[in-house]
């Protein structure tokens, strides 16, 4: 979700400055070390910012569009759990790295998994774009400018049909217009508020207890209550939107990154 907006490829401020991800993982991290354990070591925030933007899932897009890409997409009513599966796999590795005291092994399982959740959570996300990029993808191997594949052009077997399917896809009411259009306004929000307005409540118990699986999809329940998405498809962004947003999206997603940072930190054997 725009971690890579308006940053140059290769730029030494790439995931520090610009981008929602990169916000609302600094957000998330303040929550993380207010409750660490004197005893616990956890990657510094810079180094798991060096794993967003650029150098995270939305810039591997850029370097190899169409190969090994994780697909943060979720469908709510028909959850296949291979989002889930990816986020386990990162706590899995997370928790790994903490053990041996690889902080840049675990920097990365921190900045990946957190983009897993921001993007498994964001209602855009809960649209089946994928789906509908094969389908409008009538001839699947990329279009290419000198040689370079370029992801986005839907390629049709004749020069009409290519026509056809990018307004349908990048079109003024196109599946990826409208998926821009909401990021973008998600982006905006974030960007006009102050972290302590989008910092989440979170209780002693839930820190105490926290668990990824119960983090994840108690916050997606939440989000998908609200139907948001579809709302925004059919009349754009209103005023109701932009306060759930602020109100409700942001912070649960503060709060579902947090909790699930802090159930990959290993505990000791007389712990509970």
């Amino acid at each position: 979700m725009y971690s890579t907006l308006a940053i140059k490829t290769n730029s030494k401020q790439s995931g520090r400055i610009i981008g929602t991800h990169q916000k609302l993982d600094k957000i998330a991290y303040k929550i993380v070390t207010k409750n660490l354990k004197s005893n616990v070591k956890f990657p510094d925030i810079k180094m798991i910012l060096n794993f967003e933007g650029t150098g995270g899932p939305d810039g591997l897009k850029r370097k190899s569009p169409g190969k090994d890409e994780p697909m943060h997409f979720i469908i709510p009513n028909a959850d296949d759990g291979k989002l889930f599966k990816m986020i386990e796999d990162h706590q899995y590795n997370l928790r790994k790295a903490l053990e041996k005291g690889d902080e840049v092994r675990a920097a990365f399982e921190a900045a990946w998994m957190a983009h897993a959740v921001t993007d498994g959570l964001t209602p855009a996300h809960h649209f089946p774009l994928v789906e509908a990029q094969e389908e409008l993808m009538t001839e699947k191997e990329f279009f290419k400018v000198f040689g370079t594949p370029i992801k986005g052009i839907m390629r049709g077997s004749n020069r009409k049909e290519t026509l056809r399917n990018n307004w349908l896809y990048w079109g003024s009411n196109g599946y990826m217009s409208k998926h821009i259009a909401f990021e973008y306004g998600v982006a905006v929000t974030m960007t006009a508020l102050p972290p302590r307005r989008v910092m989440p409540k979170i209780t002693e118990k839930e820190i105490k207890n926290a668990e990824i699986r119960e983090a994840f999809y108690s916050a997606l329940e939440k989000i998908t209550a609200l139907d948001m998405y579809t709302r925004f498809r059919h009349s754009g962004w209103t005023t109701d939107l932009a306060f759930e947003t602020k109100d409700i999206l942001l912070p649960e997603i503060i709060k579902a990154i947090a909790l699930c940072w802090l159930a990959s930190i290993p505990k000791r054997k007389n712990e509970k």
